[in-house]
């Protein structure tokens, strides 16, 4: 997916683009926008020496959103589950068995915890750069479109 914003800030070889909401706007979550919120920033890497308030286009790749799944709510139940049968299998008190569900749950959440430090927090492809855009041509483009409807 491909949006335009403008750049905020610049870190290093970084910046900081901001995406506003716009009358396209779903609720597809590709960007991360929620329905309340107005813009969204990303972090991407300047290749093209982009400035504070250029206009710019990003390309937002694709989450692959059943692995992010997968991580965020199967692999804590993992651990429950096991623990919670083995505890039912041995015959032990009910309660016992539920707290133990509990600290098998809490035992797979710490394992994504670690996952996700161990990757970087970089569970998708990363936003890239695509092109600063020049308004004042595009401005101009819309303009002599416009003449060139009214002289027909």
């Amino acid at each position: 997916m491909v949006e335009r914003g403008f750049i905020i800030k610049r870190k290093g070889s970084y910046a900081q683009v901001r995406i506003e909401r716009n009358s396209a706007c779903g609720s597809c979550g590709r960007c991360g926008m929620t329905e309340n919120q107005k813009h969204v920033d990303f972090y991407v890497e300047n290749t093209l020496d982009a400035q504070v308030d250029d206009v710019v286009e990003i390309n937002i790749p694709e989450a692959n959103t059943a692995k992010l799944a997968f991580v965020a709510y199967i692999i804590p139940l993992i651990p429950a589950l096991v623990l919670l049968f083995v505890s039912i299998s041995l015959k032990w008190q009910e309660w016992l068995s539920v707290l133990l569900f509990f600290v098998g749950l809490a035992a797979g959440y710490a394992v994504v915890a670690l996952i996700d430090i161990l990757r970087k927090r970089k569970w998708a492809s990363s936003p890239t750069l695509i092109s600063v855009v020049n308004i004042k041509k595009e401005i101009n483009k819309i303009e002599g479109e416009s003449i060139n409807e009214q002289n027909k």
